[in-house]
Parts: C-alpha cells; sequence; structure tokens
C-alpha cells in the first residue's frame, strides 16, 4: 500500500462553456434516468448520492428537503438540507416517470430501488460529450480552419459539476453566503451556532438566475438571429 505524506491537493476542475454545451447535449440522449440525474446535479448542486436518492416524498412542490441523516456531516452537525428549484428543474422532475407505491426519482428498477451510478456509465458520458466537441471543432475548421483532431476532454469528476455551479454563482455575483447555502457548506465558527436561517429566498433567486445561466449556455442564440424590439 502507498502512503501519502502530505495532505491531497484540491481539486481545480471546472468544466468550461464549450464542455457544458457538449454535456447537455449528451444528456439529452442518454435514456433516464441517466440523463435527467446529471442535469439535476448540474442545476441544484447536490452531491452524486443526495440527488440519485431523492425520493418523491421529499418533493414538496417548488422545493426538495433533504433530511440531514441524508446530508453530509461530521459529529452529528449535519443538517436538513432545502433545495429550491428553479424551472428549468421544475420542468425536469415534471417529466419524470412516477411509479404507484415506489419512492425514487431516478431508478432503473421501476422507482423501487435508487440508481447506482457506475463508471462504465460515467465513461459512456465522456465518449458522448468528446463526440461532440469533436462536432464542434470540425465546425470550427470549416469556418476558422482549427484542428479537429486535437480535441480532447480533460478528465473530470462528477463531483466537479457542484464546483461548476459555485463558480457560476460567483460569476453572478450571488452574496458568499447564499451560493454557500445553496451548496449546503456549513457554516464556520460561531456564524454556524447562531446563524440558523435557511435562505430559501435567496437560494430560489440564486438557482434561478444559474439556470437561466446555464440556458444560455446551452441553447445559445445562433448568430443570425436579431432580438426583436418590444413594441411602446
Amino acid at each position: 500500500m502507498v502512503k501519502i505524506i502530505g495532505t491531497t491537493p484540491s481539486r481545480t476542475r471546472r468544466l468550461n462553456d464549450e464542455e457544458l454545451f457538449a454535456l447537455w447535449r449528451a444528456t439529452d440522449r442518454m435514456k433516464y434516468p441517466l440523463g435527467p440525474l446529471y442535469r439535476m446535479l448540474l442545476l441544484t448542486g447536490l452531491r452524486l448520492n443526495e440527488a440519485a436518492r431523492v425520493s418523491w416524498p421529499e418533493v414538496y412542490g417548488d422545493h426538495i428537503v433533504i433530511a440531514a441523516e441524508r446530508m453530509k456531516g461530521k459529529n452529528g452537525k449535519a443538517r436538513e438540507h432545502l433545495v429550491p428549484l428553479s424551472s428549468t428543474a421544475l420542468g425536469l422532475i415534471a417529466s419524470l416517470p412516477r411509479y404507484r407505491g415506489a419512492p425514487f426519482l431516478f431508478s432503473l428498477s421501476a422507482g423501487k430501488r435508487p440508481l447506482a451510478m457506475t463508471n462504465e456509465i460515467k465513461r459512456n458520458l465522456d465518449r458522448r460529450m468528446l463526440r461532440t466537441l469533436k462536432a464542434m471543432a470540425r465546425r470550427r475548421a470549416r469556418e476558422r480552419g482549427d484542428d479537429p483532431h486535437s480535441v480532447e476532454l480533460e478528465e473530470w469528476h462528477t463531483h466537479d459539476l457542484r464546483r461548476v455551479l459555485r463558480s457560476g454563482l460567483s460569476a453572478l455575483r450571488i452574496p458568499h453566503n447564499v451560493a454557500e447555502a445553496v451548496l449546503a457548506h456549513a457554516r464556520p465558527g460561531i456564524v454556524g451556532v447562531y446563524d440558523v436561517h435557511t435562505y430559501q429566498d435567496e437560494k430560489r433567486e440564486a438557482l434561478e438566475a444559474w439556470a437561466q445561466r446555464l440556458k444560455s449556455i446551452v441553447e445559445p442564440v445562433p448568430d443570425n438571429v436579431v432580438p426583436l424590439r418590444a413594441r411602446r
């Protein structure tokens, strides 16, 4: 066994806009529950197991409430997590099949058991993303002479989608405390003891802003479309 000396370097990988476009395109071609789950991760910032194990009793109309025992935390400090759903996330949930008497939203067993992600599922997603990236490169090659053969997809982990969302919230100038609450990060020190505000409304606004930003990336307006001015 190899013993690692010192601290493990923090990951900094996050998908760029082209990779997000490729991810969204790939998940559109992946059958339920795989594609919808990846999209839910990107829209909510939930950890993989938190999202994969979401059950219908946890869905309260326009938000999800995950009990403390399902959240990450040490020494009993995990807290219940309220996840407001953007309009895009609401549409995604509305599109999911619902089986009578079966609790789970994302399942390969008609809702009886939660989806268990495998390395092969992730590899399949990577292959689909790379095909899209190469197709985009071929288009650029026709327009600008870029080399489509040099396109690669740098290794990324599913957990990196949380970094994508968190960085996106900063770019949207969402206040730090709200962005951290979206990811259910524990508030440090004395703040975490006294500040028990759930930030429900603030998180809703942040996630809706992120969903709209994401839409502008994955559904870009064609260059030849000119927005019409509103009539006065």
